[in-house]
């Protein structure tokens, strides 16, 4: 059975196999955006861009806070860094070899 950390790190991987959301973090890595903004740099329907937040949000790759009537959404870099340290320990073992 798996455990909890690799089901969570499974869902980053799922969520940065996409384009559009690779994208959306290269923005929000930049500064925080509302969902407006994001949805703006994109030919996409809203419903869809408002799809790929929700899958980024609910892989902790990013945060969203109520502001006004505003979702303001934010890159975690806290989860990125879960990633990145998984990827090194990929790159460390293969040069051990």
């Amino acid at each position: 059975m798996r455990n909890e950390r690799e089901n969570a790190l499974d869902k980053k991987f799922h969520a940065l196999s996409n384009q559009t959301r690779r994208e959306i973090l290269m923005r929000l890595s930049q500064k925080p955006h509302s969902a407006g903004e994001i949805a703006g740099y994109f030919s996409t329907a809203p419903a869809s861009i408002s799809y790929h937040l929700s899958l980024l949000q609910k892989s902790d790759l990013i945060c969203c806070r109520q502001v006004e009537k505003r979702r303001i959404y934010s890159i975690n870099r806290g989860a990125l860094d879960e990633v990145y340290l998984w990827l090194m320990g990929l790159y460390n073992a293969k040069s051990n070899k």
